[in-house]
């Protein structure tokens, strides 16, 4: 996590320094990428203490700005304020992620109602090898994965006799 630290209409003060680099790795446990944090501390009128602080995390730019009459009070409350919209950030976008049924569509059969459930599975690069580890370590029945080397979807599963099959598929790549 690198911060950037500026000083405008202040001098420079390293305690200060020191108390907004520590501040900011607080952070550093909301997201999963490190940020580049820009932070500028100034004077306003010769009372009022500004601290701006910006950066971007995941393309979306997020900046805030507290105006106290003491430097480390208005760190700590842009500190909180960052917090918050770090919450709320990642909150929507686990919420945006999950994995729900695009559609479920029932239909009879003799007399009794099934449904079949829909879900979208991302097919990650691997090797056979890997996805039969993966296998082996899950509870899961059967691996989808995308080849590394020819960039075919395969599906590998566990046979009856414990043994594993691969199935690889051919033609237009999705």
């Amino acid at each position: 996590m690198g911060t950037t630290i500026s000083f405008r209409h202040i001098e420079p003060d390293d305690d200060i320094r020191m108390y907004v680099e520590e501040k900011m790795a607080r952070l550093h446990k909301y997201v999963e990428t490190p940020l580049d944090v820009h932070v500028v501390l100034s004077l306003e009128k010769k009372y009022r203490k500004r601290v701006d602080v910006t950066f971007t995390l995941n393309g979306t730019v997020i900046n805030a700005h507290e105006v106290m009459d003491d430097m480390r009070a208005a760190v700590d409350k842009i500190i909180d304020k960052l917090e918050r919209r770090l919450t709320r950030h990642r909150d929507k976008l686990r919420k945006h992620r999950e994995v729900k049924p695009k559609y479920a569509s029932s239909f009879q059969e003799e007399g009794s109602a099934k449904t079949i459930i829909t879900r979208t599975i991302d097919a990650k690069p691997m090797d056979p090898e890997e996805a039969i580890m993966q296998l082996e370590a899950s509870d899961n029945s059967f691996m989808i994965f995308r080849d590394r080397e020819k960039g075919n979807i395969c599906i590998v599963y566990k046979r009856k006799d414990g043994n594993f099959s691969l199935i690889e598929t051919t033609g237009k790549n999705a």
